[in-house]
């Protein structure tokens, strides 16, 4: 937790006072990796809450994750929950969608993702 907090401390003292609107989509289309490598595909719904936050809500299968997050720049934030444990996900806008790469704190390895707006 004193990880993801020193991250959002960055976040926050790096973004300008006037931090543009978020321009996210509603509806992505999720194709990700787990850390082993297996493969999974599912939706992420986003909700801009202001001109700098979101939730989002992840449903993979039969599992639903929701998080909260902040952009900088082309840059996306969000923690998570998964079992208990949290987690953080950061993605880069690349072309038509964002690439990113999650962990959960505690576990070896990184997964990736990419959204793509519906």
């Amino acid at each position: 937790m004193k990880g993801l907090l020193c991250i959002f401390a960055f976040l926050a003292v790096a973004l300008p006072a006037g931090a543009e609107p978020l321009t996210l989509a509603s509806k992505y289309d999720v194709v990700g990796t787990n850390p082993d490598g297996s493969k999974y595909r599912g939706t992420a719904d986003v909700n801009v809450i202001s001109n700098s936050t979101f939730t989002i809500k992840w449903a993979i299968g039969t599992s639903t994750i929701e998080g909260f997050g902040m952009r900088m720049n082309n840059s996306l934030a969000a923690t998570y929950e998964i079992n208990g444990e949290p987690g953080l996900v950061i993605y880069r806008l690349e072309g038509n969608g964002f690439d990113g790469l999650w962990a959960i704190r505690g576990h070896n390895g990184t997964g990736t993702e990419h959204l793509t707006p519906r």
